[in-house]
C-alpha cells in the first residue's frame, strides 16, 4: 500500500475532552467542591444578615420624599430613568428606591497599588447591594472600563432602569462627571437628579463624606427636574447638560436640607448660592482652558 493510500485510510485520533481547568491545574476534588459550597452559603447568610439588620435600622428613619411624581411621570410616558445621586448619599437613596428593579454600574479603579482592604470592602458592598434587590454590573469583570460602559449602554438601551453616582468613583465631591450625560446620549435614558439630607448621623473619613444616618433620624430626598440629552448632542451641548445636572443636584440637596431644617423660606437663597458657585467654577474652568490653549499656541514649533 502506498504512503498516500495509507494516509487516506489512517484513523484520526479521538480528541480528548476539553477541561475548563487551566493547563497543569489539578482536577477539583470533592473536598474543594464542598469548601466552595460552604463558602457560598457563608457569603449568602452573611449578606442576608447584614441586609435584614440594615432594613430593620432603615425602618426607624423618618423619611420624606418630595417630587416623586417627576419620576412616575417619566415612567408613565415610557421613558427609562437613570437616577443620578452623589456618591456620599448612596446609602439612603439606594435603600429608598430598592423596589424599582434598577441596575447599578460599579466603576472600578485600574490602579495597581489599590489597597486590598478597599477591594474587599468594595466586594462586600456590591454583594450587599445585590441582596437589596439591585442588579450589579461590576466594571472589574471587564478588561477595561470602556468595555464595561458599553455593556452598560446595551443594558440601558434594552429598557433597564439604573442608578449612578455622578461624582464616583473617586470624586471630587459634588462635581458631576461626564458619565451620566454620555450614557443619556448613547442610550436615550432620562436623567433623574436626586438630592438628600439627614438630620442626625455621621460621615465616613473619606473623599465622599459618606453619610450614615443614626436610628430614628429624619431624612429628606428631593427628586429634581428630569434632564434629556439629545442623541446628536455635540461636546458643547454635553458640557452644558453636565453642568445643568450638577447644578440641579446641588440645588435639590440644598432644598432637602432646607426642608429638613424647616428653613424653606431661605431655600431660594440657598439655590441662588449654589447656582452662583457652579457658575463661578464653570468660568474658572473656561479661563483655565483658554490659558492652556494660549500656552500651546505660544510654544515654539507648533
Amino acid at each position: 500500500m502506498s504512503d498516500t493510500a495509507a494516509s487516506d485510510t489512517a484513523i484520526e485520533p479521538v480528541p480528548k475532552p476539553k477541561s475548563d481547568a487551566p493547563s497543569g491545574a489539578s482536577p477539583e476534588t470533592l473536598f474543594d467542591r464542598l469548601a466552595r459550597r460552604l463558602s457560598d452559603w457563608g457569603q449568602y447568610l452573611a449578606t442576608t444578615l447584614i441586609v435584614d439588620s440594615f432594613l430593620l435600622f432603615e425602618s426607624t428613619v423618618d423619611l420624606r420624599v418630595y417630587g416623586l411624581e417627576k419620576l412616575l411621570e417619566v415612567k408613565r410616558a415610557g421613558g427609562n430613568p437613570l437616577l443620578v445621586i452623589w456618591h456620599g448619599q448612596g446609602l439612603l437613596t439606594m435603600a429608598t428606591f430598592r423596589h424599582e428593579r434598577l441596575c447599578l454600574y460599579a466603576s472600578h479603579t485600574r490602579e495597581d497599588n489599590y489597597p486590598r482592604p478597599l477591594l474587599i470592602l468594595r466586594w462586600w458592598t456590591l454583594r450587599f447591594i445585590e441582596r437589596l434587590g439591585y442588579k450589579v454590573l461590576d466594571a472589574a469583570q471587564f478588561a477595561s472600563e470602556s468595555r464595561g460602559v458599553m455593556q452598560f449602554v446595551d443594558l440601558l438601551r434594552g429598557g433597564t432602569g439604573s442608578v449612578i453616582a455622578a461624582d464616583g468613583p473617586a470624586g471630587p465631591i459634588y462635581k458631576a462627571k461626564a458619565g451620566p450625560t454620555f450614557l443619556a446620549k448613547k442610550s436615550g435614558v432620562t436623567l433623574i437628579p436626586l438630592g438628600a439630607a439627614i438630620s442626625n448621623g455621621f460621615q465616613l473619613d473619606q473623599w465622599d463624606r459618606f453619610e450614615v444616618p443614626y436610628p430614628f433620624a429624619k431624612a429628606v430626598i428631593v427628586v429634581g427636574d428630569p434632564i434629556v440629552v439629545p442623541p446628536k448632542a455635540k461636546d458643547g451641548a454635553l458640557e452644558a447638560a453636565r453642568l445643568a445636572l450638577e447644578t440641579e443636584m446641588n440645588m435639590r440637596m440644598a432644598e432637602a436640607l432646607a426642608r429638613l431644617t424647616g428653613t424653606a423660606a431661605s431655600n431660594a437663597a440657598l439655590e441662588s448660592e449654589v447656582v452662583q458657585q457652579v457658575q463661578r467654577e464653570g468660568a474658572q474652568r473656561d479661563q483655565q482652558q483658554r490659558n492652556e490653549n494660549q500656552i500651546e499656541q505660544e510654544q515654539p514649533g507648533r
